[in-house]
């Protein structure tokens, strides 16, 4: 039975490739099966990111078996690599972890962040900038995401610097188990200690019956440069969600969020931020922390039930990292700071494209000196 139900899946997946428009693995927090190698611990078939001669940048496009701008992934990963033994879960790292392995230069331009900064286009700032550069945002993105994703940069080449932009919310730092797609490839695991990736890897599915029916990767498309063109957001405002009775939920789960939710502050989180931005100021990096916005009829919701204390907790808190290393800082959380849109919100907390936009235009605009550019520069 289970060996028919993985040929349909399968076949599926065929058809999907022929369409050349669908992705068919699927994530939430945890995605679909994919198999890998117990001797070797790494999927097979999977290439070490090139460095072009000239240094160069990073411009990513999507992964399909043949890279097509604007096209979502549309093979399970069980067709690249073969029969593997162990079930391997599908996140958003392992997919932009693929981008990168298909490019043959190294990225200049960095986003860091979770799910509110998929909207960000790196395309945006390379028309304000000259940097291309590439959106690695995560679905519930940590500060440990961008630790392993860095020093992997950084292991290709040492002496090519990066401008990165962070993009955070005041729960960037809560405590959170480490993504999958962090501990089941050794090419980001080997970044964190051997105790903590083994304690993490005992967290995951040990079978396939225990692996959860995700949904958001699969519905997911990306564009050339790692960023979001649609989600399941989009897919449930055209099947009749409006934005009101988002951000009624958006409201019912940040109210129940903040009077139940862990400490802002998780030392394993700001150990790694910290560890972060410390190697990316040895690399000469010019850094821009960013707080993004919410929609306003949120934020007054939640202002005075936990949010404004953890807010004031987590500027603190990156008062005193600027004041080590130098980095720009803004919080963007009020809407009107960059002039945004409320109608331009899937929900209380994820902007569309056209706030994304706004946001990238107030960072160029309040820190040109971090993109190499002289000061006072208007676009």
């Amino acid at each position: 039975m289970r060996g028919r139900q993985r040929r349909k899946r399968l076949a599926a997946a065929e058809a999907g490739v022929a369409g050349g428009s669908k992705q068919t693995f699927g994530e939430s927090r945890m995605g679909p099966v994919m198999r890998q190698d117990r001797d070797n611990g790494r999927a097979r078939g999977g290439r070490r990111l090139r460095r072009s001669p000239a240094g160069g940048l990073l411009v990513f496009a999507v992964f399909i078996l043949g890279i097509t701008a604007g096209v979502a992934v549309s093979r399970p990963f069980q067709m690249l690599i073969g029969h593997q033994r162990t079930p391997f879960v599908l996140t958003d790292r392992a997919v932009k972890l693929k981008m990168l392995d298909k490019k043959p230069e190294m990225p200049r331009l960095l986003v860091f962040g979770g799910s509110r900064a998929s909207r960000v286009e790196p395309a945006r700032f390379e028309k304000l900038t000259g940097i291309p550069g590439f959106n690695l945002s995560f679905q519930n993105g940590r500060p440990e995401d961008a630790w392993a994703f860095v020093n992997l940069l950084h292991d290709q080449d040492p002496a090519r610097p990066l401008q990165v932009v962070w993009f955070l919310h005041v729960e960037a730092f809560r405590e959170q188990g480490l993504s999958p797609g962090l501990v089941q490839d050794e090419r980001l695991s080997r970044w964190f200690p051997s105790d903590l990736v083994a304690a993490e890897k005992k967290k995951l599915p040990q079978t396939e019956a225990e692996l959860p029916k995700g949904t958001d990767l699969a519905l997911t498309t990306y564009g050339p440069d790692g960023v979001v063109l649609r989600n399941r957001y989009d897919i449930a405002a055209e099947k009749g969600r409006t934005l009101k009775h988002a951000l009624a939920w958006s409201i019912d789960q940040a109210l129940e969020r903040y009077a139940t939710t862990s400490p802002a502050l998780y030392p394993r989180s700001t150990e790694y931020f910290e560890k972060t931005l410390s190697l990316l100021d040895e690399m000469g990096t010019q850094q821009v922390v960013v707080l993004t916005p919410l929609h306003p009829k949120l934020l007054d919701a939640v202002q005075d039930a936990g949010w404004g204390t953890r807010r004031r907790e987590v500027m603190a808190y990156l008062k005193r990292q600027r004041a080590t290393y130098g980095f720009s800082l803004m919080d963007c959380s009020k809407l009107s700071s960059i002039g945004g849109d409320p109608q331009a919100f899937y929900d209380g907390f994820h902007f569309k494209r056209a706030n994304a936009r706004r946001l990238v235009d107030t960072v160029v605009a309040r820190a040109p000196e971090a993109f190499g550019m002289p000061a006072g520069v208007r676009h």
